[in-house]
C-alpha cells in the first residue's frame, strides 16, 4: 500500500542521553501542533514531570499532552501496562480537573505486568538499578510467551476475550514464583487488587489493532514519546545497565502501532548538564567512580536529596574536587529521580556521545534543556562552561561510543572550556536577548551534530523556554 492516500504525519521526540532530559516539558510545549501524543515503550518506570499553570504532575504512564482537552493520548503495544500504579495516575489526574474520558486509549495489544513481575523484579540482584516496577520480568515474559502449560505474555486483549481465564493464568503464575522461591509474606489480597484495578482500566482499553493507522489517515497530526532515552535502549545502549525495551526514534513504529511510512522527522531532547540514575558508564561525569559509588551507596538513600538539602551550596560549587561540583549542580538543579528519588549522577555535556545518539536516531531538530544552569559555571573553578568533545581509548583517538560498557568505561575524555557567563537568563524569552557566550554555545553544538537547535529550556517551568527560529 502506497503512502498517497496518507494524509496525517508522525514525528517521534526522543531523548538522547541517559534520561531525565526533560522530554516532557517539550512535548507539552509543542503538543498544539497535534492531535495525538503516543508512548511506544517501557511502563511505570518512566517519569516524566510538567508544570503549569493546571498544577505539577508526574507521569509514569500516560502520555504527555494530558493539559490539552482534546488530546488523544494512546499507550502503544510495545509498553508493559502496570495497571494499579495506572489506575492511581489516572486518579492524579481527575484530581487536577481533567477528565480522559474518550482521550486514554491503551492497545489491547500491550502487555500486562502481573503481580509475579512485581515479586521478581524485588527479588532480582540491584546492580543494574531496576525501578522494581516489573518491567524486566515483563519483558522476559513476552519473549519467553509460554512455560510448560503457563501463558506467560498476557496482554490486555486477552484479559478482555476470556477474563476468568486469564486471571486463572495470572493466578498460577504468581503461585509458581511464591513456592519456587519459597516466599510466605505475599499480599493475600493481591489478587483481588489486580482484578480491580483491570476492571478500572477497561474502559480505556482500545479493541482497534488499526486505531492509529487510521487516525493517521484521516488527517490527524501525531507525536510518538519514548518513556526512556537512546544510551538506555536494550540494544543500543550501555548494556546492561540499560532498560528493557527498544527506545530508538524507529521503534517508535513497531512500539506505537503505526506504519513508518509516516514518519516526518525526529525531534531529539538533551540537556546541557548531562545526568544519569543507576550504575554504568558515564564519560563526563563529575567525580568519575567517586560520584558513582557515592550517588549509589546504600541505593542511594545515604546521600538522599533531603541529605544535600543541608550542604553549603555555594561552597561545593567554587570546590577544586569535581565531585563537589556535581553534588552543587545537583542540587541547584533538583536533579533526583522523579520514580526512585535517587541522586541523579551529574556530568558535563558529552558532545561525543550526544553525535552517537543524534545520528543513530536520525535526529532533524534539537532541544536542550537546563540552559540556565550554564551560568553556574561561571562561579566555579573551572574557568567557563566545560564540553566533552574528544574520546581516547588505549592512547588512540576514537569517534563513537564502544559497544561494551567495560570497554566504555576505560575511555579517557578531553574536554574545552566555553566563555562563561554571569546573566540568569531564565526570564529571557527571546533568543536575540541571550548573552553572546550561550549563544556560542548553542552554535557549537550545532556545528557538532549537524542538526539545528529549535529551543533552549531556561527553567522547569511552561514558559521558562526560548524559541531559536531559522
Amino acid at each position: 500500500m502506497g503512502t498517497s492516500t496518507m494524509k496525517g504525519s508522525s514525528d517521534v521526540l526522543v531523548g538522547l542521553q541517559y534520561g531525565d532530559e526533560g522530554k516532557a516539558r517539550i512535548i507539552d510545549m509543542l503538543a498544539k501542533d497535534y492531535e495525538v501524543i503516543a508512548r511506544f515503550n517501557g511502563g511505570a518506570n518512566a517519569g516524566h514531570t510538567i508544570e503549569t499553570e493546571h498544577g505539577r504532575i508526574a507521569l509514569h504512564q500516560i502520555p504527555s499532552g494530558v493539559f490539552y482537552p482534546d488530546m488523544l493520548l494512546y499507550i502503544g503495544s510495545g509498553c508493559v501496562v502496570n495497571i494499579e500504579k495506572l489506575v492511581h495516575e489516572i486518579k492524579d489526574v481527575n484530581r487536577l480537573g481533567i477528565d480522559l474520558t474518550n482521550r486514554l486509549h491503551i492497545s489491547s495489544q500491550s502487555t500486562l505486568i502481573q503481580p509475579h513481575h512485581l515479586i521478581i523484579d524485588e527479588l532480582s540482584d540491584q546492580v543494574i538499578g531496576t525501578t522494581r516496577n516489573g518491567i524486566g520480568p515483563a519483558y522476559s515474559d513476552r519473549a519467553m510467551r509460554m512455560d510448560g502449560e503457563r501463558l506467560l505474555h498476557i496482554r490486555l486483549g486477552d484479559f478482555l476475550d476470556n477474563p476468568s481465564e486469564v486471571l486463572g493464568q495470572v493466578e498460577k503464575n504468581l503461585l509458581h514464583v511464591v513456592k519456587s522461591c519459597d516466599l510466605n509474606n505475599v499480599d493475600t489480597n493481591i489478587m483481588q487488587k489486580f482484578d480491580d484495578a483491570l476492571s478500572a482500566i477497561t474502559p480505556y482499553v482500545e479493541i482497534d489493532t488499526m486505531f492509529m493507522d487510521k487516525l493517521a489517515r484521516s488527517g490527524k497530526r501525531i507525536m510518538f514519546e519514548g518513556a526512556q532515552s537512546f544510551m538506555l535502549d536494550v540494544v543500543k545502549g550501555t548494556i546492561p545497565y540499560v532498560t528493557s525495551s527498544h527506545t530508538v526514534t524507529s521503534h517508535a513504529y513497531t512500539g506505537g502501532d503505526l506504519s513508518l511510512g509516516f514518519h516526518r522527522k525526529t525531534i531529539g531532547v538533551a540537556k546541557a548538564i548531562m545526568s544519569r540514575v543507576g550504575y554504568g558508564p558515564f564519560v563526563s561525569e563529575f567525580g568519575g567512580e567517586d560520584s558513582e559509588r557515592y550517588c549509589m551507596e546504600q541505593d542511594g538513600r545515604t546521600h538522599s536529596k533531603e541529605y544535600e538539602s543541608h550542604l553549603d551550596v555555594q561552597r561545593f560549587l567554587k570546590s577544586s574536587n569535581m565531585l563537589d561540583i556535581g553534588i552543587a549542580l545537583r542540587i541547584i538543579g533538583n536533579e533526583y529521580g522523579v520514580a526512585t528519588g535517587r541522586p541523579r549522577r551529574i556530568g558535563m555535556m558529552d558532545i561525543v556521545q550526544l553525535a552517537y545518539a543524534a545520528r543513530m536516531n536520525g535526529v532533524d531538530e534539537l532541544a536542550i534543556n537546563k540552559c540556565d544552569m550554564l551560568r553556574d559555571f561561571s562561579e566555579t573553578a573551572l574557568g567557563g562552561i566545560p564540553i566533552v568533545n574528544k574520546y581516547s581509548l588505549h592512547g588512540q583517538t576514537i569517534d563513537y561510543v564502544p559497544a561494551s560498557s567495560h570497554t566504555y568505561k576505560q575511555v579517557a575524555s578531553s574536554h574545552l572550556i566555553l566563555d562563561p557567563f554571569e546573566q540568569d537568563i531564565s526570564t529571557i524569552t527571546e533568543y536575540n536577548h541571550l548573552p553572546k557566550p550561550a549563544k556560542n554555545f548553542v552554535r557549537m553544538v550545532e556545528s557538532a551534530l549537524d542538526c539545528k537547535v529549535i529551543g533552549l529550556g531556561v527553567g522547569p517551568k511552561r514558559d521558562q523556554y526560548v524559541v531559536k527560529s531559522g
